[in-house]
């Protein structure tokens, strides 16, 4: 066993006073004693705990009791295992103000944990300024909030620590589990069993240390050399240990070391003090030196203070340059422009050249930017030139120019300019800008035909002075043309310049300028004079002694709008004319020099107008600014005019000169019908057709001397019966225009052959010129439905409707046909059966006699003779002999008649007529009979006579009832050949 408590006091002599009876466990007064043992994670089990006693010789006491010095009953105990990350480690990024934290998470030793759902575990991160461990651990989720929650599988993290941050930080993390121990239960081990939390704080210092409180700097030239040593001092910051310093150098004034003018020079540890810094050799003008304290971490202010830098400090390294320019040089080159002129200075790269301007000489004590001198402009090196830009309207002789040098003389920036103007200087110089008097113009005028204007004005009295011509679109002196203009305006464009009269006396100057053709347009025109130091008058005057005047330039050609008129006035919109007065109007878009003429012909040599005809005014619009002049010409047409299309020119001149022949041969005069031709469908009169459901393909062409204005198309149903029916004339959409002048026009379209009846129909196509001529043609085609038939010949309905009827067919069989085969079959039977009814006779006269003689007793066995020969009643021989008188034979005859009427039908007799005969003849002439009844099985339809005869005993069993049906009944020829089997 093993103690996890020990050096537990159990009676202090201080707190019972040195009474040991204080000390007994039952009535002393010491309290009791206790002690925690923290149970490891993942416990599942019982155990026994016990408590020895050390004697004050160092003895241990080991006996133990129950239930005094050890627990009779053991102590269950039971443990969650871990369930935090493991191994975690935080560092901290000073310069990037970042906490970095990285752990192993539990999943990827035991993959137990949700990863995913709602019952995904979420990491914590805490953070406190105390150690985190098991003891406070449960503390901690009811005092504090996480920092941060992460998702599942997260296993670094990066935290922004806040400016100006210095403190130590205790880090850990631990899981949140969602619903573990049960629904809604939650579960978070705080135990941190598993290195989660920080045993070591974490320095989190950003918070950048305090500047010097005291620096200076001085410069000590080096005269040998021409350079110098500048020397920087401080005071160390207290409160600060390990920190280091950097200087800091700029030619401007800083109070950021970020600033891109500043550079860094030095870095000195502490307890150093001071810095001497060469200064280049070529550096002048002034410098201002900082100090910055860099503490242990690396974190500082980039901030400086007035106690943690010294200057603007004058370093001069560039003795014995001189820091001028050189051969300074102006001038007044005219245009209001003095040209400046110089050499760049030496020993110095990347200079900038201030040019400056004064009304008198001044020095460089006097020198003062914009008060004693005024600032014009900078260049950069190399260019050596400056243009100054005059005022306007001055006059001037006393100006003085100047050239300094800005530069940075080995600074990064931070520029010195040497003003002590030693070499700089020139002047004065005389300047004038004055304007001089504005030009006069004397006359203007287009010339539309030639595409120019004429542009003349006044020679001034002026010495080499120049003149250039501008030109406006708009209204660049007002609504009511009053107001002065400028050449500075909007609008105006310059056309000419460089106008010099040279050595030229003349009074005037005239210039001549192209205009665009196709253009009727109001252009203003200005002179603009300039004296020889190109000093222009930019005002514009209008009217009489001005220098602006207005110009219609005309190029474009008149415009005539047509429109025909008939006899009543109307206007006459169809292309083609017949015979009869029409009136020619013109209305024009501008106004003319004169009347137009107008000459009216057609292409086939007709001559309508009799020549050119002056066209006469008939409306002068005025007031209306959207119309021109209206002019008329009226002509007739005549039957005999010579047909054609029409030719109408018109000649006019407008009042700028530009005179144009403008012609219309849209109109003609008709005198020729359309011609129609129809090339599908075919026509059935040559024994075409069109199958029912096919589709029929209506192509028709029709042509014009003019215009065709209409191509129509019709049907007619059933045509050529009582019951034809006609559609009304239709426009077809199908037609195309061949040559685009409506001439020729064909029309093509497509119909199906189930719209008509099997038969003969129509089509019509009708075509209508432009002055109304009509024609129209027809085609009568077919229409038919035919199927082939299993002999592989083909009915069609319309075809077969038009045969006529067939002749009856007479069929005259041979003796070798079939039916007579029959009859020599049936004729062969019945000679047979003539013979067994001979036998039959012989046989019942002679039976009688011999029954007489043996008695009465056998008179019951001639009764199935009877039956045999178709009787119930006994023979009688003497009627058979002929041995009976007359009147024993109506008796016979009456009582034959009844048996008949007994007989059964025959099941395969057919329902015909049959011949009735005597009974003797039938027997002689059954042959003959059985070839009429075979005559009538071919010839059913023949009449014969019936003769009357009386029946006789023995016909009853003639087969009669098996007589050939006649040709029209199908099953006769069945019942033939079953007899012929029998």
């Amino acid at each position: 066993m093993t103690p996890f408590v020990e050096d537990i006091v159990a009676c202090s002599s201080v707190e019972v006073a040195n009474d040991a009876f204080k000390c007994r466990g039952l009535n002393g007064t010491v309290d009791y004693h206790s002690a925690s043992f923290l149970v490891p994670p993942g416990v599942n089990g019982t155990f026994y705990y016990a408590v020895t006693t050390t004697l004050g010789d160092g003895t241990e006491w080991l006996d133990l009791d129950e239930n005094a010095s050890v627990l009779h009953t053991p102590v269950q105990e039971t443990t969650t295992p871990i369930r935090t990350p493991y191994n975690l480690v935080a560092t901290f990024d000073p310069e990037q103000s970042i906490t970095t934290l990285a752990w192993v998470n539990y999943n990827d030793i035991f993959p137990i944990l949700p990863e995913t759902g709602d019952d995904a575990y979420q990491i914590h991160i805490w953070r406190t300024d105390y150690p985190i461990t098991r003891a406070n651990g449960a503390d901690l989720l009811s005092t504090s909030q996480p920092v941060a929650t992460y998702p599942a599988g997260t296993s670094s993290v990066d935290l922004v620590i806040p400016t100006s941050t210095d403190r130590s930080a205790y880090y850990a993390v631990t899981y949140f589990l969602p619903n573990w121990t049960a629904p809604g239960e939650d579960y978070e081990d705080v135990r941190f069993l598993s290195n989660n939390a920080l045993d070591d704080a974490l320095l989190e210092d950003n918070m950048p240390p305090s500047q010097v409180s005291a620096m200076y700097a001085e410069f000590i030239p080096n005269a040998n050399s021409g350079g110098g040593t500048t020397t920087v001092s401080w005071t160390d910051v207290p409160d600060e240990s390990g920190e280091s310093y950097r200087i800091y150098m700029s030619g401007n004034p800083f109070n950021s070391i970020l600033s891109p003018s500043v550079q860094l020079i030095a870095t000195v540890s502490e307890g150093v003090g001071s810095f001497d810094y060469e200064v280049p050799i070529g550096r002048l003008g002034y410098a201002n030196y900082c100090i910055v304290t860099i503490d242990l971490f690396g974190v500082f202010s980039p901030n400086t203070t007035v106690n943690s830098c010294a200057g603007p400090l004058f370093e001069d390294a560039f003795t014995p340059w001189v820091a001028e320019p050189t051969q300074v040089h102006a001038e007044f080159v005219g245009e209001r422009i003095t040209r400046v002129t110089w050499q760049d200075q030496l020993g110095v790269e990347g200079e900038r050249y201030h040019i400056w301007r004064s009304n008198f000489r001044v020095t460089g004590a006097e020198f003062v930017a914009n008060q004693s001198m005024e600032w014009l402009g900078s260049v950069s090196d190399g260019v050596g030139t400056f243009d100054v830009l005059l005022d306007v309207n001055l006059l001037r002789d006393n100006a003085h120019y100047y050239v300094t040098t800005e530069a940075l003389y080995g600074h990064i920036n931070g520029t010195y300019m040497d003003t002590r103007l030693n070499q700089n200087h020139f002047g004065p110089i005389s300047e004038d800008t004055r304007a001089p008097n504005p030009a006069r113009i004397k006359e203007a005028s287009s010339l539309g035909a030639l595409e120019q204007i004429t542009l003349e004005w006044f020679n001034e009295p002026d010495f080499n002075e120049g003149y250039e011509i501008w030109r406006h679109y708009g209204a660049p002196f007002g609504e009511n043309e009053d107001q002065i203009g400028n050449i500075a305006d909007q609008g105006w464009e310059f056309v000419l310049g460089d106008i010099s009269p040279g050595e030229s006396t003349a009074s005037t100057l005239v210039r001549q300028l192209p205009i665009p053709s196709g253009v009727d347009r109001d252009v203003w025109y200005a002179v603009i004079i300039e004296d020889q130091w190109g000093n222009q008058n930019p005002e514009m005057f209008n009217g009489i002694g001005g220098n602006a005047v207005k110009i219609n330039e005309d190029t474009k050609f008149p415009v005539a709008t047509m429109m025909l008129l008939d006899d009543a006035g109307s206007a006459f919109l169809s292309p083609s004319l017949v015979s009869g007065t029409y009136v020619l109007q013109m209305e024009i878009d501008e106004y003319l020099q004169g009347n137009p003429s107008v000459n009216i012909t057609t292409l086939a040599g007709g001559d309508i107008s009799g020549g050119d005809i002056e066209m006469n005014m008939i409306a002068d619009n005025n007031n209306d600014p959207d119309r021109g002049p209206v002019y008329a010409f009226e002509f007739f047409v005549s039957q005999n005019t010579i047909a054609g299309e029409m030719l109408i020119e018109l000649i006019m001149e407008d009042e700028s000169g530009n005179l144009i022949s403008q012609t219309w041969s849209d109109r003609a005069v008709d005198a020729m019908r359309p011609t129609v031709e129809i090339y599908a469908p075919s026509s059935g009169n040559d024994g075409s057709k069109y199958l029912y459901g096919n589709s029929i393909q209506l192509l028709a062409g029709a042509t014009d001397d003019v215009m065709i204005t209409s191509f129509q198309y019709k049907f007619t149903y059933n045509y050529g019966t009582g019951n034809s029916q006609s559609t009304p004339w239709s426009e077809s959409t199908y037609v195309t225009d061949l040559e685009g002048d409506n001439r020729s026009m064909v029309l093509d379209m497509e119909f199906s052959a189930g719209n008509f009846e099997p038969g003969q129909h129509a089509v019509y196509v009708r075509a209508v010129d432009s002055a109304g001529n009509e024609v129209s043609k027809n085609v009568v085609f077919v229409v038919d439905q035919c199927r082939n038939r299993l002999d592989g010949t083909t009915s069609c309905n319309y075809v077969e409707s038009l045969q006529p009827e067939p002749e009856p067919i007479t069929i005259k069989p041979s003796m070798s046909d079939p039916p007579y085969v029959l009859v020599w079959v049936l004729i062969g039977v019945f000679v047979m059966s003539l013979i067994v009814m001979a036998l039959i006779l012989k046989t019942s006269m002679s039976g009688p006699k011999k029954k007489k003689s043996k008695g009465d007793d056998d008179e019951e066995d001639d009764d199935w003779m009877s039956e045999f020969i178709g009787t119930s009643q006994e023979l009688d021989m003497g009627a058979v002999t002929d041995t009976s008188g007359g009147e024993k034979k109506e008796e016979e005859k009456k009582e034959s008649a009844p048996v008949e009427q007994k007989e059964e039908e025959d099941p395969f007799a057919v329902n015909v007529v049959q011949r009735k005969t005597r009974g003797k003849k039938a027997v002689v002439d059954l042959p003959e009979d059985d070839d009429d009844d075979d005559d009538d099985m071919f010839n059913w339809n023949d009449d014969e006579d019936e003769e009357e005869e009386e029946p006789a005993p023995v016909a009853k069993k003639r087969t009669v009832g098996r007589r050939a049906a006649p040709r029209k009944a199908p099953t006769r020829r069945k019942v033939g050949r079953s007899k012929k089997d029998d």
